[in-house]
């Protein structure tokens, strides 16, 4: 399994990295610090990820942008494109499921919680 996580929060990329290598030590993640460099690097891939994970506060371009680009772009809109951030308001999670989001996920509080939501993701992607 292959995960493009589009975060900006090292620290945050690495919580996502160990919650992922539990739930499937074979599966790799690999970081973008933007919207803008997560579409670079797929269009880099020879191979397409099992999904991506924006945040959506990010500079340069943030999740909600890379998440339009995305969807309009004919090789990369089947991708499935989680939203994975803290903060994310009502109008955000309606805007992301507007431009095609797979679901919008608050990023949690505990490890648990994350454990929980994120497993519930992994576990239909692999």
């Amino acid at each position: 399994m292959l995960i493009l996580y589009a975060e900006d929060d090292i620290e945050d990329f690495d919580f996502f990295s160990e919650i992922l290598q539990e739930f499937n030590p074979k599966a790799t993640a690999l970081n973008a610090v933007n919207g803008l460099q997560a579409i670079e690097i797929l269009q880099e891939l020879t191979v397409l990820p099992n999904a991506v994970f924006l945040d959506v506060n990010m500079p340069t371009m943030d999740g909600k942008a890379c998440l339009k680009a995305l969807k309009g772009d004919e090789t990369l809109k089947a991708i499935p494109v989680y939203v994975y951030s803290t903060g994310v308001s009502p109008r955000d999670i309606e805007q992301c499921m507007q431009l095609g989001a797979a679901a919008v996920i608050t990023k949690p509080l505990s490890l648990d919680e994350a454990r929980t939501s994120l497993g519930k993701v992994f576990a239909q992607l692999d």
